[in-house]
């Protein structure tokens, strides 16, 4: 894959520092991307059980906001709402479709979740997109990405095959981290001064899905533009479930239990300076033009 130029706006990329893999910088548009690699023996430091204690409660207050959201864009009551995610992991959007009678298939690579899937009714295939999607007749009324659209390295290809899945009037929701949110910008702040296992992490380096791109609100607009999808809107979600820190930081394997509760201390005291910050994560809703 080509690292000299931005994936996005096509002008040429800078290094900007090494850790496990290279981060590179757009001057143009400011993306952010790593020549970082899919680990395909799905190993890694990333401890799921830990990582779905400190996770569920966030990301369901998330998909409750993204719920109602997506129900306002597609306000027809004729026919239920059809959709794909494209990356489900635990199935836990799957299931809260299905709570608001939504019809809502998954793509998963990984089998980690499968017996849960079996377990609770979920209709999830397995493998990468575009190469197992299910073709639906006139398209998919929504296409989501909870947390997986910045670990795609073809995002040009990608956005392609999403418009050939999307009906006329099709949603995609795309739901990731920002390049301008608290975290990242502690991140490179700390890795200034020569600490870098929170860059590391926040790139997820360690695990065997790193994050391939960094995008801000302004390129994510320009990439979809680029392939004539509109921005219908943003939405801010949150960060944090302040009351399962702990759990979520023991997700990484690399940290040990007294870390992670110094690290949770201190977290818990600059909640008000987190929730006040730029967001860290954002969703947005395009349309096909």
């Amino acid at each position: 894959m080509d690292h000299s130029s931005c994936p996005v706006c096509g002008k040429p990329l800078t290094q900007l520092y090494k850790l496990r893999f290279s981060v590179f910088r757009c001057n143009s548009c400011a993306l952010l991307h790593s020549d970082a690699e899919f680990e395909h023996s799905f190993e890694s430091d990333l401890e799921s059980t830990s990582r779905d204690i400190g996770l569920k409660k966030l990301r369901l207050a998330n998909f409750d906001i993204i719920i109602k959201e997506l129900q306002k864009l597609k306000t027809s009551k004729n026919t239920r709402l059809q959709g794909l995610e494209i990356g489900c992991g635990n199935g836990w959007w799957l299931e809260t479709c299905r709570s608001n009678d939504i019809d809502c298939t998954g793509i998963e690579p990984e089998h980690i979740y499968e017996h849960y899937h079996q377990a609770n009714g979920l209709k999830v295939i397995y493998g990468f997109y575009p190469e197992v999607s299910p073709k639906k007749e006139g398209g998919y009324d929504f296409i989501i990405f909870n947390d997986v659209f910045e670990h795609i390295p073809d995002i040009n290809g990608l956005v392609d095959s999403l418009r050939k899945d999307l009906s006329d009037d099709g949603i995609l929701i795309i739901n990731l981290p920002m390049s301008t949110g608290f975290f990242y910008r502690m991140a490179t702040f700390q890795h200034k001064f020569g600490f870098n296992s929170n860059l590391t992490r926040m790139w997820q380096f360690n695990f065997h899905s790193p994050h391939m791109n960094y995008f801000n609100e302004q390129n994510m607009k320009l990439l979809l533009d680029k392939h004539s999808f509109d921005c219908l809107s943003v939405l801010k979600l949150n960060t944090l479930d302040f009351s399962s820190i702990n759990e979520r930081i023991l997700a990484d394997k690399g940290v040990n239990k007294a870390k992670a509760a110094l690290m949770t201390t201190s977290l818990l005291l600059l909640k008000p300076v987190i929730l006040y910050s730029e967001p860290d994560i954002k969703v947005f809703f395009f349309r096909k033009k």
